[in-house]
C-alpha cells in the first residue's frame, strides 16, 4: 500500500534562518523552495538520501495553517509529521475508507517555487484521533523535490535512520500502522530496567521508534530523530568543525554502530548521529 516516508516535515519561526542551519548541518543547499497555496504553507525542502526533509511555515490560511499556529502556541518549533507516499493514492484512500479510517478529504495540491514554476500532487490526511498530532498524511510522488545530483562526500549526514514517538497506546498504534498501513511491526519489545514497551516499524529503510513508559504523554507526539552517515568518524568530525556541539562517542545498541547526541539540537528536537564504521576515538 505505502512505499516509504517521502517526506517529513519541520515548523520553524523563522525559515530562512533555519533553513541556513540545516544547510550548515547537511552540508547541501534546499532542492525546492516554494509555497503551497492550498496548504497555506512556505516551505523549504532539503533532500537526504531517503526521503525529502521540509521546514516548513504558515503563510495564508490553508488546510495545514489552522494545525501549524495550533502547535506554535504549545511547542513553537519542532517536528510536525510525516507524509507516506503511495504509488496510486485514490486508491490507497479507497481501501483506507472501507477500513472505516477516519480520513481527511482528497485534495490535489500546487507547490511553486520561487521561479513561478508549478507542481501538482494529491494528499490526503488522517484524521484518527489516536495521531491528531502526529500531522501523518499520504500522498502521490512528489518527484520535484528530489534532486539530480548525489553528492557522495563522506563527511555528509547521508540519510535518516529513525523517527521517535511516544505514547500510552501501542496497541492502537499497532493497530494503525501494522494493520491499516501494512508497515511492517519489526520488533515489539519491553525493557524492564524501565518499566516500557518499544515498537520499530520498518519501511523503506527507516525505523518508526514507537515508545510507551510511564513519563510519555497521553496523546501520541514526536519526540526525537536519528541521522545516518557512512562514515561516522569524518562525519562527527566535520559537524564539531562546523560548530555543532555533539557528545562523546559511544557504541550503539545495534552491533557495529557508533552514536553521538546533538548537544545543540536544531528546533529544540532529541536528535542523535549513527555510523556504522569506525572505532570510538
Amino acid at each position: 500500500m505505502l512505499k516509504k516516508i517521502q517526506n517529513i516535515f519541520f515548523i520553524v519561526n523563522n525559515i530562512e534562518k533555519s533553513s541556513k542551519e540545516f544547510s550548515l548541518f547537511f552540508s547541501r543547499s534546499p532542492t525546492f523552495k516554494g509555497f503551497s497555496n492550498e496548504l497555506g504553507i512556505k516551505i523549504h525542502n532539503f533532500n537526504v538520501g531517503n526521503l525529502g526533509v521540509g521546514l516548513i511555515d504558515t503563510y495564508k490560511e490553508g488546510l495545514w495553517s489552522k494545525k501549524i499556529l495550533d502547535f506554535k502556541k504549545d511547542k513553537h518549533e519542532g517536528f510536525f509529521g510525516f507524509n507516506f507516499m503511495s504509488e496510486d493514492p485514490k486508491i490507497t484512500y479507497s481501501d483506507l475508507k472501507e477500513k472505516n479510517i477516519c480520513l481527511g478529504d482528497f485534495h490535489k495540491i500546487t507547490f511553486e517555487d520561487n521561479n513561478s514554476n508549478t507542481f501538482h500532487s494529491y494528499l490526503f490526511s488522517i484524521d484518527q484521533d489516536l495521531i491528531s498530532n502526529l500531522n501523518v498524511s499520504i500522498s502521490g510522488s512528489n518527484r520535484f523535490f528530489t534532486e539530480n545530483k548525489n553528492n557522495s562526500s563522506d563527511k555528509m549526514v547521508k540519510s535518516i535512520n529513525q523517527v521517535v514517538i511516544n505514547t500510552t497506546n501501542l496497541d492502537e498504534m499497532i493497530n494503525l500502522f501494522e494493520k491499516n498501513l501494512q508497515i511492517r511491526l519489526a520488533l515489539d519489545k519491553t525493557f524492564k530496567e524501565w518499566s516500557g514497551r518499544m515498537l520499530f516499524f520498518r519501511i523503506n529503510g527507516i525505523t518508526i521508534e514507537v515508545v510507551e513508559g510511564d513519563k510519555v504523554n497521553d496523546l501520541a507526539e514526536y519526540y526525537g530523530i536519528g541521522w545516518h552517515t557512512d562514515d561516522f568518524n569524518s562525519c562527527y568530525r566535520s559537524l564539531i568543525s562546523k560548530g555543532f556541539e555533539l557528545s562523546e562517542v559511544r557504541k550503539g545498541r545495534k552491533p557495529g554502530t557508533l552514536v553521538s547526541t546533538l548537544k545543540n539540537s536544531m528546533l529544540g528536537i532529541p536528535t542523535i548521529l549513527i555510523g556504522l564504521e569506525g572505532e570510538v576515538f
